[in-house]
């Protein structure tokens, strides 16, 4: 009896393995935005960030491009370096960055900022020299006062900092829309 129960439970733990890969492709990866919020928000992990975004860009100044897309290859999303879509460099400029995450990679735009959650890249309005361009993209953690539309925020500037959305005035352009992923 205890020889056939080992077969039979043998024989159950096979055909569970046997389902599992199946299961997890059916499911798909874990959500991509999620763990870009738990990448970022590690200190150690944003330290990181910075010196292969200062390696390849050579530069945190303007580097909010460089700094998302970098923490997006290190969750294993593909992003080249150095791709290109329409002359746009995809890992430097947030026009050809926006355009392919929603176009090439299916994430999808998000308007009311209300509605963000962790791991959403935000986009502010377009640079004033630059129609088409958004001036700047952060990843989004989460509220520190959702009624006022004050983020936490992780980004080229700043780790896990606070940023208003919809700043009343300074230097800080407003939130324009988010991009979500698959």
């Amino acid at each position: 009896m205890r020889r056939a129960l080992g077969s039979a439970a043998l024989a159950v733990l096979t055909a569970i393995v046997a389902v599992a890969p199946a299961r997890a492709e059916r499911d798909g990866p874990p959500e991509i935005g999620a763990a870009l919020s738990r990448y970022v928000a590690s200190p150690r992990n944003d330290r990181t960030l910075r010196k292969e975004v200062r390696r390849w860009h050579h530069t945190l100044t303007n580097g909010c491009v460089a700094y998302a897309s970098t923490a997006l290859r290190h969750v294993g999303v593909d992003i080249a370096e150095r791709g290109k879509l329409d002359g746009d460099g995809i890992s430097r400029l947030t026009r050809g960055f926006s355009r392919h995450l929603e176009e090439n990679l299916g994430w999808r735009r998000i308007d009311d900022a209300g509605a963000l959650r962790a791991g959403d890249l935000v986009f502010t309005t377009d640079a004033p020299c630059c129609p088409d361009y958004p001036a700047h993209v952060v990843v989004f953690h989460g509220w520190v006062d959702r009624r006022h539309h004050v983020a936490r925020i992780s980004d080229n500037t700043g780790h896990r900092r606070s940023r208003p959305l919809f700043p009343k005035r300074g230097d800080l352009d407003p939130f324009a829309y988010a991009l979500r992923a698959p």
